[in-house]
């Protein structure tokens, strides 16, 4: 079955029953923004399925989701502009040159 493209179908991937998640806290400071999204390939890069909300008066964002061990690549599309996180210990260049930020969860 082919995948929709309908960003309010897509979610995170299932994962097997036996699995281990934790909670991760992403965030980022960003008072003049309207509407900001996480996408990442947690989320086959769905760029309005994962809103983020906005914290306080300083322009705070954050979302939570739950992710298994492993590495993952993300960016925030604030106001429809894809951009990484100035904040993030890593960042790795994706095949189409961009830049996007690395998240390791360890359990």
């Amino acid at each position: 079955m082919p995948k929709s493209n309908k960003p309010e179908e897509r979610r995170l991937r299932p994962a097997p029953a036996n699995s281990k998640r934790i909670e991760v806290i992403f965030a980022l400071e960003r008072a003049e923004a309207q509407e900001v999204f996480l996408s990442g390939d947690f989320n086959d890069w769905s760029p309005a399925s994962l809103r983020m909300i906005r914290r306080g008066q300083n322009g705070r964002w954050e979302k939570r989701v739950a992710l298994e061990a492993g590495r993952y690549e993300y960016k925030f599309v604030i106001d429809g502009q894809w951009i990484h996180d100035p904040q993030a210990d890593q960042n790795g260049r994706s095949a189409g040159g961009s830049l996007n930020s690395v998240m390791e969860v360890q359990l």
